[in-house]
């Protein structure tokens, strides 16, 4: 169960409420009506392709007398699949800001935001000379940091601090719980961190 879900069972918030609950049949919901509406746009496709090629159906069909009918149809469907995808993509532009159910309203904070201060959290630990943080998921927020470190660092204690102090960090200052920090090391720095350190007195 989601952060928000957990928030909206102990505000007693019943479950049909929660647009997180059951998120897997959404996901599952989703992959059937975008397979739907790939298999009517081939359809069309082919139907175009047809007419184009000398193939007289389409226009029978215009002029049959049960065009009015069997295009009404056809519209509606056309109509309903547009909405579901204008409605889709609505949901992939509000994946950007993680949402706080609270009784006055929701309260949306910008991933970029977040992505910001993880990165500010992490460059405060010994040992890394790059980090990148993506937001992954915000209804079970997770995160995916991409980090070059120093040599002479074990790898394995330096990823499992990073993930620790970033996800204390955040619960902290933003009051986030992050569900997953997944940490990918890219490479290895080839300067020691005092030679970066002395370098940038230097500029």
């Amino acid at each position: 169960m989601c952060w928000v879900c957990n928030f909206l069972k102990r505000k007693r918030v019943k479950r049909r409420q929660c647009p997180h609950l059951g998120g897997n049949n959404m996901i599952l919901l989703d992959r059937i009506l975008l397979g739907i509406t790939a298999l009517v746009l081939a359809v069309l496709a082919g139907f175009l392709l047809s007419t184009i090629w000398g193939s007289t159906f389409v226009v029978t069909w215009l002029g049959s007398a049960s065009l009015p009918v069997d295009g009404s149809i056809v519209v509606l469907i056309l109509v309903l699949l547009a909405i579901y995808i204008v409605v889709l993509i609505t949901r992939y532009e509000r994946k950007k800001f993680i949402v706080y159910p609270r009784e006055l309203g929701e309260v949306k904070i910008s991933t970029a935001c977040v992505e910001s201060l993880i990165v500010e959290a992490a460059e405060q630990i010994p040992g890394l000379a790059e980090v990148r943080a993506l937001f992954t998921d915000v209804v079970g927020p997770k995160v995916t940091l991409r980090v070059v470190v120093y040599p002479d660092y074990n790898l394995s204690q330096l990823s499992e601090e990073l993930q620790e102090s970033v996800r204390a960090y955040v619960e902290k200052t933003v009051g986030i719980v992050i569900q997953e920090v997944q940490v990918f090391v890219d490479g290895i720095n080839k300067n020691s961190a005092e030679t970066d350190a002395n370098l940038d007195q230097l500029v």
